[in-house]
């Protein structure tokens, strides 16, 4: 794993952290997810989705990892022997795990182990250059009373990062190729799977949404191993991996329809499930079709937002999306930017802003992203053992 390039977009992180709260849950392991105390501008949100959204779509092989920070969950870990608890950005667009080295220092672990091979991350654009480099290594992670080696890069120089301790990825461990020179690298989940400590290789995802304008809340859980069933209602609808590309490299699943009302905005397509992912983003096409069913929808260039007359906001319909038989419904009130959150987010004041964004994409291997503004809706479940994704209708 010589000079290892993770194509992947990363901007400035301000995440807020918070020790982990964990206990057994249906034969696996539960840990808090928490999001920043000040999420980012509205602007940068749909800037940092679309930059994700372009990586993916510019990859022959549809393999680069993404990642978005300030508007990210983060998940503590600790690492070595003794521990010394990380905060990293969890992730499921990407597999690898890395850690600032002024946040972990393996030479005071005990149990670390030097591969002598380097690794690189080159995010951002010749601007606003962001980038991180170190040494590579095997080490003890801990998360709660579970422990497991774990393969990580540690950051020796770095660039732009701006507060952030690192990331942990959770997508499909075949991402590394890209990555690793060939080398397939476990996640933390495969590892604790393989080591025999929890059942299954699986994850189950809970986000809660923010609606007081982004104070430090634990509002996110993950299960390892298994599901919380007390985080969603009804039961459980699985699909396979979808085989279209490059969705397919990803958490990726196909789509029968997508609807705004009575109205279709897509048929057969695929798309990704992906916590990284902030918004709700669609084909080119299909944002078209929306917004010229809102009569007075317009692009706020301003923020990369659609915005909705204040007399048609009483009007609006359901989106949905009808994905393994099952229909999933965003409601107004759901894809609506919460008005008391406009302004602390870069917003005008009294402007209506919809979650729902253009990927600038209308191929139907990626003509959606289901981001954390769906799953803040729809409990989440990535299952390696099955290569499935699962959705049900969160508990809140």
């Amino acid at each position: 794993m010589v000079n290892k390039i993770l194509p992947i977009l990363l901007l400035s992180a301000a995440c807020a952290f918070a020790a982990p709260t964990l206990k057994e849950q249906h034969g696996g392991v539960k840990a808090t997810l928490k999001r920043p105390a000040k999420p980012a501008a509205i602007h940068e949100v749909y800037a940092r989705d679309m930059s994700r959204w372009s990586n993916l779509a510019s990859s022959s092989t549809g393999s680069s990892p993404l990642v978005n920070t300030d508007v990210s969950y983060t998940l503590s870990i600790g690492l070595g022997t003794p521990a010394q608890n990380v905060d990293l950005v969890f992730d499921t667009g990407s597999s690898d795990l890395w850690v600032m080295s002024a946040n972990y220092n393996p030479s005071s672990s005990s149990s670390a182990n030097d591969l002598g091979e380097t690794w690189s991350v080159n995010y951002g654009t010749p601007d606003d250059p962001t980038s991180a480099g170190g040494e590579e290594y095997t080490d003890v992670a801990t998360i709660g009373s579970y422990s497991f080696t774990q393969e990580l890069g540690v950051a020796t120089t770095s660039q732009g990062m701006n507060g952030l301790q690192g990331i942990v990825g959770f997508g499909p461990d075949d991402l590394s190729p890209s990555t690793n020179t060939g080398e397939n690298i476990p996640t933390p989940v495969d590892n604790l799977y393989s080591s025999g400590q929890i059942g299954s290789d699986v994850i189950g995802v809970y986000f809660q949404p923010i609606t007081d304008g982004g104070s430090n809340e634990a509002n996110g859980e993950v299960t390892f191993g298994g599901v919380d069933s007390s985080k969603y209602t009804g039961s459980i609808t699985y699909v396979p991996i979808t085989s279209q590309s490059p969705s397919n490299e990803y958490w990726g699943v196909d789509c029968s329809s997508i609807s705004y009302g009575s109205t279709q905005l897509l048929g057969a397509t695929a798309g990704i499930v992906d916590t990284g992912t902030t918004l709700v983003l669609l084909s080119s096409d299909a944002v078209q079709s929306l917004y010229n069913s809102i009569p007075g929808a317009t692009l706020d260039n301003t923020t990369g937002l659609y915005t909705i007359p204040s007399d048609q906001v009483s009007s609006l319909q359901d989106i949905s999306f009808t994905i393994g038989g099952t229909t999933f419904n965003l409601t107004p009130d759901q894809y609506i930017v919460p008005a008391n959150l406009v302004a602390s987010q870069g917003g005008s004041a009294g402007t209506t802003y919809t979650w729902i964004g253009d990927i600038g994409s209308s191929t139907t291997g990626q003509a959606f992203i289901l981001g954390q503004k769906f799953l803040e809706n729809y409990y989440s479940v990535f299952d390696t053992t099955n290569s499935r994704v699962g959705l049900a209708t969160a508990a809140n």
